[in-house]
């Protein structure tokens, strides 16, 4: 048999969609073939989507798969320059075991994604591997600079002044570009987020604020408490601002606490949206204030301005890509990436009102004047 399994178009049960034989004039070879590994959290996966448009452009011809968990892979679904989506399990390691990649992309240091970098196939592995002792380990020498961030607090918190798309490129030997990482939700998740925000907007007299409210378990303190977010709301109210509450399934009785307390036009998108439709319901609104986390991310890749409040975190590692502004907590414990805080009072609550007020209305105007202007 004459077949070409390394084809763009080979498929290997089927006819490929040129229903002609192998070695046809539609021959396109996957080459080079990389393998970008990444689960981690879902804010993490989205930012890490920028070193696509890096990739398609010193690889043209290149076929990216991309392995991640569930959620990530969910998420990442209808990327254009994703060729290939993969859940991090058994299957996808033994699929993978028995393929040869030109680069692999390994960003994750938990045990799981560092050892599946080490068993696939390539001459060049670059990011982080797992060593003989079970522990996570640069695989090369620009890698270790990035490596040695969670290693060292004053380095992390203070000396640092590179944002994470930069720190990556760097790590992974790629030239950086600035370029702002997307997502794209499907058809269907955008329709029904249009059809959900229609009579909002309909109503609205001035813009749909979201209000991100949850930032995840992991950190304490990375979003303002429920109470804090009251008083952001009620301002924004004031100022004539409309308000959408985002959140997961952890965010519902909050929600539902913050909205009892408010007057005024305040819609929650619930708690049952898919990641898909919650980015889409992201790109309804007209600006969004959120911690750092996964809201945030989804607001850049969406193109919505955005305030991203930060405590606990480190606000020189986000790049907002001109799209909104960032307001850290003026405390002299941050960011300390604690798990659980001592302090009577969370950072967070610690943000003027005002300044983010504030900047909401700032973000919009220029939004709107660009609207114009296009």
């Amino acid at each position: 048999m004459n077949l070409a399994p390394d084809c763009t178009h080979y498929l290997g049960d089927r006819p490929c969609r040129h229903r002609q034989r192998c070695r046809c004039e539609h021959y396109a070879p996957r080459r080079p073939r990389i393998a970008i590994l990444k689960l981690g959290a879902l804010g993490d996966v989205v930012r890490t989507a920028c070193l696509l448009p890096t990739l398609k452009s010193l690889h043209p011809e290149s076929h990216i798969t991309w392995v991640s968990k569930p959620n990530g892979a969910r998420i990442l679904a209808g990327h254009p320059q994703i060729d290939r989506l993969m859940v991090f399990d058994a299957e996808t390691m033994l699929t993978l075991a028995q393929q040869r990649f030109d680069l692999v992309l390994s960003l994750d240091k938990e045990p799981g994604p560092a050892a599946l970098c080490n068993a696939l196939t390539c001459d060049d592995k670059r990011g982080i591997g797992l060593s003989p002792w079970g522990t996570p380990v640069p695989l090369n020498a620009a890698c270790e600079p990035y490596f040695e961030l969670g290693l060292d607090d004053d380095l992390k918190f203070h000396r640092n002044r590179k944002t994470y798309p930069q720190l990556i490129h760097e790590a992974l030997g790629l030239g950086y570009i600035r370029r702002p990482y997307r997502l794209y939700p499907s058809g269907d998740a955008l329709r029904r987020a249009s059809e959900i925000a229609a009579p909002w907007r309909a109503r609205a007299a001035g813009p749909l604020v979201g209000l991100n409210t949850g930032a995840g378990a992991v950190f304490a303190n990375k979003a303002p408490s429920p109470p804090r977010w009251v008083a952001i709301a009620a301002a924004l109210l004031e100022r004539g601002c409309s308000i959408v509450l985002l959140g997961g399934p952890e965010e519902a009785a909050a929600n539902a606490w913050i909205a009892e307390r408010l007057d005024g036009p305040v819609h929650d998108v619930g708690s049952r949206n898919s990641e898909a439709e919650f980015v889409a319901l992201v790109g309804q609104c007209d600006a969004v204030i959120t911690g750092d986390t996964f809201a945030l991310h989804a607001a850049v890749a969406r193109r919505v301005p955005v305030v991203g409040l930060f405590g606990p975190t480190c606000a020189q590692e986000i790049d907002l890509f001109d799209l909104g502004r960032k307001l850290v907590a003026p405390v002299d414990c941050g960011p300390c990436y604690r798990r659980q805080c001592d302090r009577p009072h969370s950072c967070m609550d610690a943000i003027a009102i005002d300044s983010i007020v504030d900047a909401v209305e700032a973000l919009c105007r220029r939004r709107t004047a660009r609207q114009v202007a296009s």
